[in-house]
């Protein structure tokens, strides 16, 4: 389960820490990907397949679900830890989500995802004013 967030600068190779807290949980590789409102999400072995699995059932017939494969599995990269504890965030991914120097990295339950900071504090300061709205919904 991986919980919190923890503000982390890019490195000029565009690599980052992960939390050592998170470390434990991403042994061997996983996966790295576009998520909504500019993140990116962290995926393990075990979460990555579940995702593809739900992802093969949808139509291929349908248009849209044609599109969401597309966009998944062709911005989705396959990741490792360095020796430090860090992962390499690629060009494309790193312009996608704006992370320019320092990120935030959260944890929400299943994945991980990996925002720019002044996104995030937009968007949590959005929701935030919005919780009970939001809640009730």
């Amino acid at each position: 389960m991986f919980l919190g967030e923890y503000i982390h600068k890019l490195d000029n190779k565009n690599r980052i820490m992960m939390p050592s807290d998170f470390r434990e949980g991403l042994d061997g590789y996983f996966y790295l990907t576009k998520g909504p409102e500019k993140s990116l999400i962290v995926y393990t072995e075990e979460e990555f397949q579940k995702r593809s699995a739900a992802l093969d059932q949808l139509a291929y017939e349908n248009k849209k679900n044609r599109a969401i494969k597309r966009l998944f599995f062709s911005s989705t990269v396959k990741v490792n830890l360095d020796k430090q504890g860090r992962i390499l965030i690629n060009k494309s991914l790193k312009d996608y989500a704006g992370i320019s120097d320092e990120a935030m990295i959260i944890g929400n339950n299943t994945t991980i995802e990996i925002w720019d900071k002044d996104i995030w504090d937009e968007y949590i300061n959005e929701v935030e004013v919005n919780l009970s709205d939001i809640m009730d919904e």
